[in-house]
C-alpha cells in the first residue's frame, strides 16, 4: 500500500472540463454513471465505489458502478458492507487522518489485503488487482472513493494524479448529490431509505425509493405522484425490487428490513 503525496500539490489537468456536466447531473439518477465515465477517462478504472463511514454504524454505500454487468460492483459492495470493510488496510490510514479534512490518496494492490476471504471475494473472483482510494473526513463521517483496475492491466496511468488533485471536489460533489437525492423523499421516508440502503445496498436508487414509500404504506398511485413518474414505472420498479430481494409482498419487505 502506498500513499500519494498531498493532493493539493497535484495538477488537475483536464478533469476540470468534466465538472460542468457532473454539477448538472447532481441529484439525478444518472450522476453516478456520469462520474464513473469521467473517472474512466483519467484512470481507465473498471469499477468505482464510494462509501460513507461513521463511528455510529456500518459503512453506507453511496454508489457502485462498473463496466458490463451492473450488478457486479453492487454485489461486491454488499459483501464489503456486511463484513469485509473491517479488514480494509485503508482503515489505519483513515484512523490516522481523523479530524483532518484534507484528502489523502492511497494506492493498494490485492496483495495488500491480508484477509483471505476478502481478497478472494472482492478481488480475485472478479479479476481486480489495483485500487486507488481517496479519503476525506467530512464532519462526523469519512468518505472514501475507490477506483479499481483489473488483473493483467498495467497500474493506473498518470491520469490518476488528475483525479487525486480533484479529490476534494469529487467528495464535495458526492456529498451534495447524496443530500439532494435524499430531498426527493421526506424525513420519515428518508429514514426508511437509509434502512433499505443498509439492508439491501445492491438495489438501484429508484427501487430503493419505491420500496421506502411502500414501507410507509403509500399506494402505487401515490408513489407515482410523489416521485413524479408514471404508475406503470412504479409497478416496474416494485417488481424489479421484489425480484432482487426475493420477496413477493409488502409484509415480506417490512420483515426483511425491520427485523
Amino acid at each position: 500500500m502506498m500513499e500519494i503525496g498531498p493532493t493539493a500539490r497535484l495538477p488537475s489537468y483536464g478533469f476540470q472540463a468534466e465538472m460542468p456536466g457532473l454539477i448538472e447531473a447532481l441529484g439525478r439518477p444518472d450522476f453516478p454513471q456520469r462520474l464513473f465515465r469521467a473517472a474512466r477517462k483519467f484512470t481507465d478504472c473498471h469499477q468505482m465505489t464510494s462509501f460513507s463511514f461513521s463511528s455510529a454504524c456500518s459503512p453506507r454505500l453511496l454508489f457502485a458502478e462498473n463496466i458490463g454487468d451492473e450488478s457486479i460492483s453492487r454485489h461486491i459492495a454488499k459483501r464489503y458492507i456486511a463484513d469485509y470493510w473491517r479488514y480494509d488496510p485503508v482503515n489505519s490510514v483513515a484512523a490516522d487522518a481523523a479530524g483532518d479534512e484534507s484528502c489523502r490518496t492511497m494506492l493498494i494492490g490485492a496483495d495488500d489485503i491480508a484477509h483471505q476471504s476478502y481478497r478472494e471475494h472482492c478481488y480475485a473472483a472478479v479479476k481486480l488487482d489495483n485500487r486507488m482510494t481517496i479519503i476525506r473526513t467530512a464532519g462526523d463521517n469519512v468518505i472514501r472513493v475507490n477506483f479499481y483496475r483489473r488483473r493483467g492491466n498495467n497500474a493506473f496511468n498518470s491520469g490518476l494524479e488528475a483525479i487525486a488533485a480533484a479529490g476534494d471536489t469529487l467528495i464535495a460533489l458526492l456529498m451534495r448529490h447524496d443530500a439532494w437525492a435524499a430531498t426527493a423523499l421526506g424525513g420519515n421516508d428518508f429514514e426508511y431509505l437509509e434502512r433499505l440502503r443498509y439492508a439491501c445496498p445492491s438495489l438501484p436508487k429508484r427501487e430503493l425509493e419505491v420500496c421506502a414509500l411502500i414501507m410507509r404504506g403509500f399506494s402505487s398511485e401515490a408513489i407515482a405522484l410523489k416521485l413524479g413518474i408514471a404508475l406503470n414505472t412504479v409497478l416496474t420498479f416494485r417488481r424489479r425490487a421484489y425480484a432482487h430481494l426475493r420477496i413477493s409482498s409488502q409484509n415480506e419487505l417490512l420483515r426483511l428490513v425491520l427485523s
